[in-house]
């Protein structure tokens, strides 16, 4: 049995709120709009709230799963309890390589921007090079380090960014959003499947479960932070259908970041320069968070401490960006990590707590036999 961990590397409730909307909006924010468009056309604000609700859902079972974990464990402990050390062992790479790719993807999309927008003739390897750099030092800090970065990564943002995409509704054709329903059932699930990345990020909640005070009593701020997510991208789905029309925003890349070209200051000329600039405090903290998840697998499968593989690991990272530099190898990359957080979220989990809620039963069963 896993170890409790020492109440001073805890933190409190309430910041499980900062630390699961830190890790929703993400780069994604910037272009989710165009696959949701492509399906549901000017009924895609549905789809942003059926995804979200769907998360709420899958929120409220990652609660209940982890609350069977022995002494409020993660994934892994819970792996190990009911499949043992070598299947559950085996369970538990496949969750490493999915927090390893989520950060790689984040990574390689936001350097892509940088590169397109800012700095077109620096090499993407100096850029991961920074980034990586950043990363170790936060999470060799430890994970109280990591959940301050996701603070100042929704606190920051919140206030500079996101009051910015109002501007455009000076110009805004409300007649967009015209006819209401005007597509089926399986359009609208469609779009939502296609929102699923953008809510991905609260499933970093199987591994950082247990360095939660009472753990149980963070459910509310999940939820409160999924629902302001919903409010974020139901904000900017909007926002996008009055401005944009179906087939305009499908020649537009990041129409969030265009829409923020529309605020006019006399004493800065390109606004989405700033934009951009701050945007590094969103990106940073999911990257952190995800390669710290990693670590932690790595740590409770081979007793390896996390400061030791993380050397090992943004090494890989580094490593990759150099192979996954064209738009359609980036474009490819964020499909595999969408789809594996869609089976992580969507699949896995749902069918592990239904073994785990029979494995109990039968458990009990067989204990009240005299």
């Amino acid at each position: 049995m896993k170890q409790a961990i020492q109440e001073r590397f805890l933190i409190s409730p309430f910041l499980v709120f900062f630390v699961i909307h830190a890790t929703q909006v993400g780069v994604g924010a910037l272009n989710f709009q165009r696959p949701l468009m492509k399906e549901a056309g000017q009924d895609a604000w549905m789809a942003v709230l059926m995804a979200g609700l769907a998360a709420h859902v899958l929120i409220w079972l990652m609660y209940r799963l982890l609350s069977h974990s022995p002494s409020g464990g993660d994934l892994v402990s819970l792996h190990e309890q009911y499949f043992g050390r070598w299947i559950g062992g085996v369970l538990s790479l496949g969750l490493l390589f999915y927090y390893a790719l989520a950060a790689f993807m984040v990574l390689q999309s936001y350097i892509e921007i940088i590169k397109v927008w800012v700095f077109p003739l620096i090499g993407v390897w100096q850029f991961s090079l920074v980034f990586l750099l950043l990363t170790y030092y936060a999470v060799s800090g430890g994970f109280r380090v990591v959940v301050g970065l996701c603070v100042w990564g929704v606190v920051i943002p919140l206030l500079t960014i996101f009051p910015m995409v109002f501007f455009p509704l000076e110009y805004a054709q409300y007649r967009n959003l015209l006819p209401v329903f005007d597509h089926s059932f399986g359009q609208l699930a469609k779009a939502s499947k296609e929102m699923v990345l953008q809510y991905l990020g609260f499933e970093m909640l199987l591994m950082y479960y247990p360095f939660l005070k009472n753990a149980p009593s963070s459910q509310k701020w999940a939820h409160a932070a999924n629902a302001f997510t919903m409010f974020i991208y139901f904000v900017l789905i909007l926002i996008s259908v009055v401005f944009y029309n179906k087939e305009q925003i499908q020649h537009i890349t990041w129409p969030t970041l265009t829409l923020a070209k529309i605020p006019e200051v006399p004493f800065i000329e390109r606004m989405e320069y700033i934009v951009i600039s701050i945007y590094v405090l969103v990106v940073v903290p999911i990257i952190t968070l995800s390669v710290w998840a990693a670590t932690r697998v790595v740590k409770q499968l081979f007793a390896v401490q996390q400061r030791r593989s993380l050397p090992v690991l943004l090494a890989c990272l580094f490593a990759g960006t150099l192979f996954f530099q064209e738009k359609t190898d980036i474009e490819q990359l964020t499909q595999w990590t969408a789809k594996a957080g869609f089976y992580l979220v969507a699949v896995y989990v749902p069918l592990l707590y239904v073994y785990v809620w029979m494995a109990e039963k039968v458990k009990k069963a067989l204990q009240q036999k005299p």
